[in-house]
């Protein structure tokens, strides 16, 4: 009688290592301007890494959360992963949203004050913004960053479409703002390292061991 042979095969067992992911701060950041400066336009950018043709406006605000890597200054050799998250919201900067303002505002950890630089109004707009700001969101203390849109059409306008660069400069130092970008959501310029900074004035408001990764 032949004896059947049983093969067992011995797998060797590898140790995976999952790394923890912590959420160390939860900020909430407000885009702010008058209608058509391109608000939305920064938001699809930065949340989703799109750029929409379509020039409608937003219908009252539009609202996406994204987690940012941030590492502990304190302890470079630490495997976890930690995580700043952004509740991002976008405003409709029409007249007939204004009620919604002042709950659309509270609680914002920073603001980023957009204008068209090719629509001297728009930066004009931004007055009843920023005292809206100062009114609803503890303004005067919380990281804000002018950004003045469409930088991809100056070199495509004539000299007298273009805002006057002193008017621009006037208003940040006026409103004592603390940083000015010229940003192109359609050329994704500047973009991203709008965001950036923001969230590392955040950190630092908080006096925070964290940095941006």
């Amino acid at each position: 009688m032949s004896k059947s042979v049983v093969k067992i095969k011995v797998f060797e067992l590898k140790r995976i290592t999952i790394q923890e992911k912590q959420i160390i701060y939860s900020f909430k950041i407000v885009i702010i301007g008058g209608p058509g400066v391109g608000k939305t336009c920064l938001f699809n950018r930065f949340c989703f890494n799109s750029f929409n043709f379509d020039t409608s406006m937003t219908i009252g605000l539009n609202f996406h959360s994204i987690d940012i890597p941030i590492y502990n200054s304190e302890n470079l050799d630490s495997n976890t992963e930690f995580f700043v998250s952004n509740s991002i919201f976008d405003f409709g900067g029409q007249e007939r949203f204004t009620p919604l303002i002042p709950k659309f505002l509270r609680g914002a950890d920073g603001t980023i004050l957009v204008f068209d630089l090719l629509n001297k109004k728009s930066l004009e707009q931004l007055d009843f913004w920023y005292n809206q700001l100062i009114k609803h969101a503890n303004g005067l203390d919380i990281p804000k960053i002018l950004v003045g849109s469409k930088s991809d059409l100056i070199s495509k306008s004539g000299e007298n479409k273009k805002i006057n660069k002193k008017l621009i400069y006037n208003f940040l130092k006026l409103k004592n703002l603390d940083s000015y970008y010229l940003t192109s959501s359609l050329e994704n310029y500047n973009v991203v390292e709008v965001f950036k900074e923001l969230n590392d004035l955040m950190l630092r408001k908080h006096e925070s061991k964290f940095r941006l990764g």
